[in-house]
């Protein structure tokens, strides 16, 4: 297993340097000046791709690999080069078959849309490109703030994560991950010599219940947290609170045991409250809403289940 990163920054070769410039990915975002995924200010690099698919997901646009088109109808300015308007036809229906009847005339809409109503989600980008974006926030870095790798799942693009990781080290910023875990350990295990962060997500420590509403059991989950808490590189366990899913006691109670009976050291567990702001990307990918009937948690109930957690001795934060 590598050793985690002890050198703040890794001079690389002009050779290496282009070679891993050069490397290509699929992105669908880059969030600047975040306060969240990661200490101090981040520049946040969102992955296309995931291989589970939870019903809450707040990403939806996250989880294919490929570019996606969608249309976000408060947008849409009836800029009249059509005979309708663009949300016309773009609707949420079981089956998707109707899409590739409408594709390439969404596809003309899309690179004529004025306003970004009708649009590409993801694109395919060079490390060099991104790291140019993520550059102009590092005066900003000073306090702990850095690069966090997100997604989708970055780690199923093992070879432009490395090349982003390598690329920031070189210029002494600090790096972060955020994994769902359900990858191979190999593919993992290559970013850690690169990571000065881990943020590994742990939904639920059943692994019938876990795979009933992501897709996947947990098993390669909790064995891959297993390896990267024993590698020395810090780790943040974040946990989606999930009404109707995880948000109980004994859930978490559950998960508690799991995370105090690591190696090394969690340097804490985030909690992170389901929220309903991802309905609006499901209607533009006219995709149903997974996870209707499910009201958001009370405070009161959010720290209840964070005092299960704190009551075993481990640091807890709401928010991430």
């Amino acid at each position: 297993m590598p050793s985690p990163k002890t050198d703040p920054c890794r001079v690389l070769t002009s050779a290496s340097r282009a070679e891993l410039e050069d490397v290509e990915g699929i992105i669908f975002d880059i969030q600047r000046y975040s306060l969240h995924d990661g200490p101090g200010l981040r520049t946040n690099v969102f992955f296309k791709g995931c291989p589970l698919r939870c019903a809450w997901c707040a990403n939806p646009e996250s989880q294919a690999a490929r570019p996606e088109l969608a249309v976000f109808a408060m947008n849409c300015i009836r800029c009249g080069q059509f005979a309708g308007p663009c949300p016309d036809g773009w609707r949420v229906r079981e089956d998707t078959a109707w899409k590739e009847d409408l594709r390439a005339d969404y596809e003309t809409r899309a690179r004529l849309c004025p306003a970004g109503g009708v649009r590409w989600i993801g694109e395919r980008r060079t490390a060099g490109s991104v790291m140019e974006e993520v550059r102009r926030d590092a005066p900003f870095y000073e306090g702990g703030g850095g690069m966090t790798l997100t997604g989708g799942e970055p780690a199923l693009q093992p070879a432009f994560t490395e090349a982003l990781l390598r690329l920031a080290h070189e210029e002494c910023i600090n790096t972060a991950i955020e994994t769902c875990g359900q990858v191979a350990w190999s593919q993992l295990e290559r970013l850690l010599p690169y990571l000065d962060m881990v943020l590994f997500d742990v939904k639920h420590l059943d692994s019938a219940t876990h795979r009933a509403f992501t897709g996947a059991g947990n098993e390669l989950i909790l064995a891959n947290l297993r390896h990267v808490a024993a590698s020395g590189v810090p780790v943040i366990v974040r946990v989606p609170l999930i009404p109707g899913f995880n948000a109980s006691a004994e859930s978490l109670a559950a998960i508690g045991r799991f995370v105090v009976g690591l190696p090394g050291h969690i340097q804490q567990v985030d909690l992170l409250p389901y929220h309903t702001l991802g309905r609006a990307k499901y209607a533009a990918l006219a995709r149903p809403y997974p996870w209707d009937g499910h009201a958001r948690l009370a405070d009161e109930e959010v720290e209840s289940l964070a005092g299960e957690l704190r009551g075993m001795g481990l640091t807890v934060t709401v928010g991430g």
